[in-house]
């Protein structure tokens, strides 16, 4: 090396050392309060990666426990109170006037002030899962308390889920910058690396098929282990797999910011300060989906498929994918939102092209293009996948096979991700048709379990939108939930302020409607979809003292239906 390169070099590291430190401070953009009064334990960062999609927020543990005060971080007014079985579970949104929305999730309940307001939204819908946006103004102080931490909703544990929209976008922007309370000084870890032939004339190490390389740390950076030698010939892609913790907890987080560089020359980068509901699930396209399917990891690409629209890239050259003319030198920085990075460098000699044993079948029979519609069809089943659903152009297979006498169908391959829903017709056997809407369209696992998949019976076929290739086949519930309520409460005396409690459990199709009544009158009943659980709480029940009836009507998505009836004395 030359001392004019060797400077440069060093100028070049300086530089991006400098910027990595910097980027931090440039983001704080406002100054929110903290909405809890406990020391912060981060167990969910932003944009961390999640099944379909990017993490909207943070979460911040609560120690295994509920209701502990939740405050506003500003001033403002009540845009949306969301209450639902699952997702975010109890919720509350509040617009302020800086130009952002802050969102509080899971939440146990609501304060008294914004629970008489939800509870009789409910009431005049006849409703439990309730999506309300207040036509009178409701104003809301800094740090005034809105609820209290709770579980609800798809909480995998007590904690508080909170995030901060641009109002007039919509889009989650990384609270991480609006406060100065967490503190993180550990830099990110890396794993694996993953290397990739990006064409039928590709290869790493004489073989068209990826590669995993693992990653140690010695001499404060990163290195693969090893320092093996890596051969590759034509197109390749890089795909790192890394995670990160933040200071006081053990919960795995994800990486804020990343940029590769080529023979010290930026080729590819991302930075997830702020991103779009409708597109976060290209998700599917930043990973390598089909490795996550198959081996529960997920790695994530260095380049880009054509239909990846993702907004987070910042510096894209040629899609991230590396020709290998000559040998060289791949350098990725890895950095989290509190400036910490991790670095590994390691070289890609350029290889003798070499006669492939075969011709690759991911890239010869890559037959259904991503830029148009796509149709297979013959007598039994019709599959449209619309435009714009792959993100690249993929092999597409389909096969027929029997399970339990009943025909399977095997549509495409479950280890590709679709963006947009298909649409499935699959003609029914004569001999099922008798089920009506009993009947419904179910997928296999690898064991051959099946899962509700639904579906419309239309005619003599079923139709069917779904976002997922694999096994499908046909099966029959007419099997009604059950309801189990904790206590024998016939004939007994309640207090008013008490609850009622029952288990709700459907074992295939799942939960369509549940509703409750006593003495007639529709009453709100509060379900919790991941412990099957149904609350009554007597104190919002439009009943008087004295005698009650009680019905209790739930209905699963096969429209089997099963009803409780009892009595007790307020």
């Amino acid at each position: 090396m030359t001392k004019n390169t060797a400077y440069t070099l060093l100028i070049s590291l300086l530089l991006s050392s400098l910027s990595y430190h910097s980027f931090a401070q440039q983001n704080n953009v406002a100054d929110f309060s903290f909405p809890i009064d406990t020391t912060p334990v981060v167990s969910g960062s932003f944009a961390e990666l999640r099944s379909n999609h990017f993490h909207s927020g943070i979460d911040l543990s609560t120690n295994g426990k509920t209701g502990l005060p939740i405050k506003s971080m500003e001033q403002g007014v009540i845009s949306r109170i969301k209450v639902s079985p699952v997702g975010y579970g109890y919720a509350v949104y509040i617009k302020h006037p800086n130009g952002y929305t802050s969102v509080y999730g899971h939440l146990r309940n609501y304060s008294s002030k914004i629970d008489s307001i939800i509870t009789k939204a409910q009431y005049e819908k006849e409703s439990f899962a309730i999506d309300y946006f207040p036509s009178e103004e409701i104003n809301i102080e800094k740090d005034e308390i809105i609820g209290y931490s709770g579980n609800s909703g798809s909480s995998g544990g007590p904690h508080l889920h909170y995030e901060i929209r641009d109002t007039q976008t919509e889009e989650p922007v990384n609270p991480f910058f609006f406060q100065s309370i967490i503190k993180d000084n550990i830099r990110p870890k890396l794993l694996n690396v993953r290397l990739y032939p990006l064409s039928g004339e590709s290869s790493i190490n004489g073989q068209n098929a990826p590669k995993n390389y693992p990653i140690v740390f010695y001499d404060g950076e990163y290195h693969l282990k090893s320092n093996p030698k890596i051969y590759a010939t034509g197109k390749i892609g890089v795909a790192i797999e890394m995670l990160d913790y933040m200071s006081g907890s053990w919960k795995k987080c994800g990486v804020y910011k990343l940029d590769m560089y080529t023979n010290n020359k930026l080729w590819y980068g991302w930075e997830l300060k702020r991103f779009s509901f409708a597109e976060s699930r290209y998700i599917n396209s930043h990973i390598d989906y089909a490795y996550k399917q198959t081996h529960g990891k997920r790695f994530e690409k260095c380049f880009r498929d054509p239909n990846n629209n993702l907004s987070i890239y910042n510096d894209i050259k040629n899609e991230g994918i590396i020709q290998m003319d000559s040998t060289i030198k791949v350098s990725i920085i890895a950095a989290d939102a509190a400036a910490n990075t991790s670095k590994l460098s390691f070289k890609i000699l350029k290889g003798k092209h070499v006669a492939l044993p075969q011709s690759p079948p991911q890239f010869d029979k890559a037959n259904y293009l991503w830029n148009q519609e796509n149709t297979f069809e013959n007598q039994f089943v019709k599959c449209v996948i619309p435009k714009g659903a792959l993100y690249k152009d993929i092999p597409f297979d389909f096969s027929e096979s029997q399970y339990n006498q009943l025909p399977v169908y095997v549509i495409g391959s479950k280890k590709i991700p679709l963006h947009k829903s298909m649409k499935l017709t699959i003609k029914i056997p004569e001999e099922l048709i008798k089920y009506g809407n009993k009947l419904t369209l179910a997928t296999l696992n690898g064991s051959d379990k099946k899962y509700y998949a639904g579906g419309v019976i239309k005619q003599n076929s079923i139709e069917l939108y779904t976002r997922y290739f694999g096994k499908y086949t046909f099966t029959v519930d007419s099997i009604a939930p059950s309801i189990k309520p904790s206590i024998n409460i016939n004939g007994q005396k309640l207090n008013s302020n008490s609850k009622i409690y029952f288990k709700v459990i459907d074992e295939f199709s799942g939960i369509k409607s549940i509703n409750g009544y006593l003495n007639g009158k529709w009453t709100l009943f509060e379900y919790d979809a991941k412990t099957n659980k149904l609350t009554c709480p007597l104190a919002k029940a439009p009943v008087k003292k004295g005698p009650v009836k009680l019905k209790l009507i739930v209905t699963d998505n096969c429209d089997n239906t099963q009803t409780y009836q009892s009595h007790f004395t307020l």
